[in-house]
């Protein structure tokens, strides 16, 4: 009864995970223009690391077809790029189409804590195989969601952090 639950509950995962990509990003294509350069490394930052996370959730879903060697480059990625977090946040810099909260240097231990878990999460990808995507990429999804509803305002169709 267990496996039957398990499986029922990975069958959802590819839903799960696309709606969780819609939380947490906004669109990039129509970026409103950020004055300050060190926000706007922040927001290429965060969009990298959404490709890198739609790579996968897209592989998973079926839409793209399971490609180990795409997954282990998105998973090179956000290794490094949550790797660089707390470089990109380390100063209070705002700028009127940031989400970023002003939280964020108020917590900074926190938000270091939550920048590491997800540097943690994304060393925990196993991007061998699609079995490996399915148990390991909603971790990397919570540690990301987690942050955001945190430490994000809600974004709106043109800005992202």
């Amino acid at each position: 009864m267990t496996s039957l639950i398990s499986l029922r509950h990975l069958r959802l995962l590819p839903a799960l995970l696309v709606l969780i990509l819609a939380l947490v990003g906004a669109q990039l294509d129509a970026a409103a223009p950020i004055a300050d350069k060190h926000v706007k490394r922040r927001v290429e930052l965060m969009a990298t690391q959404k490709a890198a996370l739609t790579t996968l959730a897209d592989m998973m879903a079926g839409r793209i077809v399971f490609d180990a060697s795409k997954a282990k480059a998105a998973r090179r990625t956000l290794i490094k790029s949550t790797g660089d977090i707390r470089k990109r946040f380390k100063k209070p810099r705002m700028d009127p189409n940031s989400h970023a909260r002003p939280l964020i240097w108020q917590q900074w231990r926190d938000f270091e804590t939550r920048a590491a878990r997800a540097k943690d999460a994304a060393k925990g990808l196993s991007a061998h195989t699609m079995n490996g995507l399915l148990r390991t990429v909603p971790n990397m999804m919570q540690a990301c969601l987690s942050c955001h509803e945190t430490y994000r305002d809600t974004p709106n169709d043109f800005i992202t952090h």
